[in-house]
């Protein structure tokens, strides 16, 4: 999700010390969407994925202060899961916790 604010300006500000201080290259992570969900009374699982398209405003913020986006990577980072019990059936339904952690490495321009 977008950073919050507080995370946002000390983002910024690294890249621009970074950068003042002649680094080559800035590698930030970032979480870029969430997966919640909560367990039924059916023992079913319900995940639901919350993305936040605002984060390219963040990226370009970046390249503003004479990076440019050189390369990204994504990964699921799992958090934790929540099983409960199928009412009809065998087995448990299990709900997912977790982040898309965004890894982006910058060049400089």
């Amino acid at each position: 999700m977008m950073p919050t604010a507080d995370v946002a300006a000390r983002l910024l500000q690294h890249a621009k010390d970074v950068h003042a201080r002649g680094d080559l290259l800035l590698h930030l992570q970032l979480d870029v969407s969430l997966l919640t969900g909560e367990s039924s009374s059916w023992g079913s699982a319900g995940n639901m994925m919350s993305t936040d398209d605002t984060i390219g405003y963040f990226l370009g913020e970046i390249e503003k202060s004479g990076w440019r986006l050189e390369h990204t990577g994504y990964t699921f980072v799992e958090s934790g899961a929540t099983t409960s019990a199928r009412i009809f059936g065998t087995g448990e339904g299990v709900v997912n916790h977790g982040a898309v952690a965004g890894y982006f490495t910058f060049r400089r321009a």
